[in-house]
């Protein structure tokens, strides 16, 4: 492995931002060989951050979370395979976003495709992941709303399209549903509390397997195993991809990846430090706001992070890090509550 360098290690978000940077033809800190990843643009070495003098504490230990009261009853239960004996996936070389494993239909039907009608360059399709955690609520990565390139919390300009599998065939599973409101965390900048809330419209209706919600946790931490969804690019180059790929990712202790990203990417509680140093595995552009799923003792899946950032697309030495979602649940809650 080669060496920690002194320097401020490059930080993507992983929605397709990039799509946008080329239209307004604006510079971006771009990896080699690596076209249209989404990078926060260069500020002269230096990263910009939020401004803390307070230490984040540690993980919890990792424990076993109990069923709890979650939004939906049937929460966590995938359609394609059983929720008592959750299936063996492929080791790491196969069983990746990039160069990923291509996930069988109906395996995560809380995943959502997020598209994006832009007021000016128009209709760009699928902008982001998101999954559905209630039959009227969605949640996502704050950055796919608000980012450097635009501030578009406006309901109208989105749709979420549940039940989705292979985004370039109509397979009569998916349901298109408009965005109602857009809820954005308010102390949202740069990498600190990456999460937003979207309402559909109308609330979404079970359709057999293909479109269920996940579980939330209610414990401090999830164990694995653990699954990130979505479909982002499969390989360092080239286009999204069409089918919905999977991999298992470990999780690790915030200190690993706070080791990496050094002191101006401040790595929090509210973070989660998930991925395969080898380089073997990971998200990249156009995963941003997808799950990372749990299987727990009682066979059912919870949702333990949002896919938020990482230093290029399964860069050797950097894990990606996730929005921890039981930081937030009680944002979540409060929202919904408001509601």
């Amino acid at each position: 492995m080669r060496p920690l360098r002194r320097r401020s290690p490059s930080v993507c978000v992983h929605s397709d931002i990039s799509q946008m940077l080329q239209l307004q033809s604006r510079s971006c800190c771009q990896l080699p060989a690596m076209s249209g990843i989404p990078e926060i643009p260069e500020t002269k070495g230096q990263i910009r951050t939020t401004k803390s003098k307070t230490q984040a504490p540690e993980n919890p230990p990792e424990r076993n979370v109990q069923p709890s009261a979650n939004l939906h009853p049937k929460c966590g239960v995938s359609g394609a395979f059983s929720r008592r004996q959750p299936r063996n996936l492929s080791s790491p070389e196969q069983g990746r976003i990039i160069n990923g494993k291509q996930s069988p239909r109906g395996a995560w039907p809380w995943q959502v495709s997020l598209q994006l009608l832009h007021p000016k360059f128009g209709f760009i399709g699928h902008w982001c992941g998101g999954v559905l955690i209630d039959p009227q609520w969605i949640l996502t990565a704050a950055h796919c709303i608000h980012n450097d390139i635009f501030n578009l919390p406006i309901a109208v300009l989105w749709t979420a399209v549940l039940g989705e599998w292979d985004r370039e065939i109509e397979e009569n599973t998916e349901l298109r549903l408009p965005i109602e409101k857009v809820f954005v965390h308010e102390r949202f900048h740069n990498f600190q509390h990456d999460i937003a809330l979207l309402k559909l419209s109308e609330t979404s209706k079970p359709m057999g397997r293909q479109i269920r919600t996940i579980c939330l946790p209610e414990g401090a931490s999830l164990s694995g195993p653990c699954i990130a969804t979505g479909w982002g690019h499969p390989t360092r180059a080239g286009a999204l991809t069409a089918k919905l790929l999977e991999a298992r990712i470990p999780l690790h202790e915030n200190s690993v990846c706070r080791s990496k990203y050094g002191h101006n990417v401040p790595i929090r509680a509210g973070h989660l430090c998930a991925g395969h140093l080898d380089g073997s595995t990971g998200t990249c552009v156009g995963d941003s706001g997808g799950p990372l799923q749990c299987s727990m003792v009682d066979g059912r899946w919870y949702l333990a992070g949002i896919t938020s950032f990482g230093s290029g697309c399964a860069k050797p030495g950097y894990p990606d890090v996730y929005t921890r979602l039981s930081f937030y649940l009680p944002w979540i809650y409060d929202k919904l509550k408001q509601q």
